[in-house]
């Protein structure tokens, strides 16, 4: 048997699917005449018939029907490829998906997005807030060109970037009694109702050891969002304990100054392996780099004790 040819494929294809040589002729835009052939040339080379000649129609064969769902299965895989090139394509021209975890949401939104988007106005942006475990997970399927967590990436597989380190700091009503203090320990807060935010939040994980090592017990917490710890601590309901570029992005009035111990903060970009980011990628991590770098040097300076 020599190689078969993929317009014999095809034309099997269509007759399948269309149910008459006619109508496989329109679809694959030929005569009639030239399907026909094509068939019989096909079933030539494989060496058995495929259709049953009835009246002028080809009504298929048991082994038609076989032959069908082998080629199916082709087809099928060829057109996921196909999908796959289009997302590529798309890509390329002006696509880019992003997963961030909330500390950096308004940063991305604010100070590097329309940015971005002046140097490519027809660029297109999936922007989802996501935990820091939801963001490397979608890192690692692919489903985000890159994610912005805090913490360290301890996920095997993934390239990591550091784009700026700070530490956690104590946010407070102005009237609070430790307002007037230059760094504030967790001795001392954990006398009062602390805010904090979600569970999985690095930030809280790392509140939670150390107090855990300090033996203190963190007394009626409440648990909320990012944005939402600043609301609650500007009036009075407590202090909250958040990372630096949540104090500094925040538009509540209110006293900023360290904890102790101090508790580090990293801020990340991790990437797919092996990835290569050009054009509106390149351009969005490369100003993210900068407000980083720009806002943490801000909120060190504007934070008394530091």
């Amino acid at each position: 048997m020599s190689r078969l040819q993929p317009r014999q494929i095809e034309a099997f294809r269509a007759v399948m699917f269309a149910g008459s040589v006619n109508a496989a002729a329109a679809h694959l835009h030929v005569t009639q005449p030239a399907v026909s052939r094509l068939i019989r040339d096909l079933e030539a080379e494989i060496g058995f018939p495929l259709f049953e000649r009835k009246r002028g129609r080809l009504v298929p064969r048991a082994a038609a029907s076989q032959l069908f769902r082998e080629v199916e299965r082709v087809f099928v895989g060829l057109d996921h490829i196909a999908r796959v090139a289009q997302d590529i394509h798309a890509i390329s021209a002006g696509v880019i998906r992003i997963g961030t975890v909330s500390s950096m949401n308004d940063l991305c939104v604010k100070d590097v997005l329309p940015d971005v988007l002046k140097a490519y106005p027809r660029l297109s942006v999936i922007f989802d807030t996501e935990s820091t475990e939801r963001v490397l997970d979608l890192v690692n399927l692919r489903h985000y060109d890159f994610g912005l967590i805090i913490g360290f990436a301890e996920r095997s597989g993934l390239d990591s970037e550091l784009l700026g380190e700070g530490r956690a700091v104590v946010v407070m009503a102005k009237g609070h009694r430790l307002a007037g203090q230059k760094k504030v320990r967790l001795r001392d807060i954990v006398e009062d109702r602390v805010i904090l935010p979600g569970r999985t939040s690095p930030v809280r994980l790392a509140l939670e050891r150390e107090a855990r090592g300090g033996e203190l017990t963190v007394h009626n917490p409440i648990e909320a969002s990012l944005s939402n710890c600043c609301y609650l601590a500007a009036r009075g309901l407590g202090v909250a304990v958040v990372d630096p570029l949540v104090a500094k992005l925040s538009s509540e009035d209110v006293v900023v100054v360290p904890v102790e111990p101090a508790i580090p903060v990293a801020y990340r970009l991790v990437r797919p392996p092996a990835t290569y980011s050009e054009g509106p990628l390149k351009a969005f991590s490369d100003r993210l780099r900068k407000v980083v770098g720009k806002r943490l040097s801000e909120a060190a300076s504007g934070i008394a004790g530091m």
